[in-house]
């Protein structure tokens, strides 16, 4: 055997060494996009589907913008925001690439959404609105941790509107306008 060839071989022979069934694998650092975990899930709640959609990166699955959508920060052009799924506080300090097991979308209802846009008023200085929006979805998103996080898309009409994502404060700089682009 040539001396080129010796570190192919050691490294299928390590790669077969740590083969292992999903059930016993170890956390990665990355996620493996082309292979997903069986418990992944990929595809919003209708309410949600043309606002957003979810991608696979190697170091987490996000929520960005839908296509035909634009989500910016308020104070900026440039920076695209996203919602990683491994946004939510107790999930940040623990290695892996994180992914989405599970989205649950509610609308609020009129009484709710005043409640909401009140204390978002009081409490996050990027908020825009001086009146409540004409519908707010609340999203539950849970990670491969188990660890929730809310995110509330806030529609001031069809085409227009907010996401303030709660992990689990919402805080200012974890709140973004969105806007169709006809």
């Amino acid at each position: 055997m040539s001396s080129r060839c010796l570190p192919l071989l050691l490294l299928v022979v390590a790669l077969r060494a740590f083969a292992h069934s999903e059930a016993e694998a170890p956390a990665l650092d990355i996620l493996d996009c082309e292979h997903p975990p069986r418990k992944l899930v990929h595809v919003l709640p209708k309410q949600l589907a043309k606002a957003a959609t979810v991608i696979c990166t190697p170091s987490a699955q996000m929520i960005v913008a839908g296509d035909g959508w634009a989500w910016r920060f308020p104070g900026s052009y440039f920076d695209r925001p996203s919602i990683p799924a491994y946004a939510p506080l107790e999930s940040r300090p623990q290695a892996g690439g994180r992914y989405f097991t599970g989205f649950k979308a509610t609308e609020l209802s009129g009484a709710e959404i005043k409640t909401l846009h009140d204390t978002f008023v009081k409490t996050l200085v990027t908020y825009p609105d001086a009146q409540p929006p004409a519908r707010i979805v609340k999203l539950v998103a849970r990670n491969d941790q188990g660890h929730p996080m809310d995110a509330y898309f806030g529609f001031r009409s069809q085409s227009e509107g907010w996401v303030a994502v709660c992990a689990p404060a919402c805080a200012p700089e974890f709140f973004f306008l969105i806007n169709r682009q006809d």
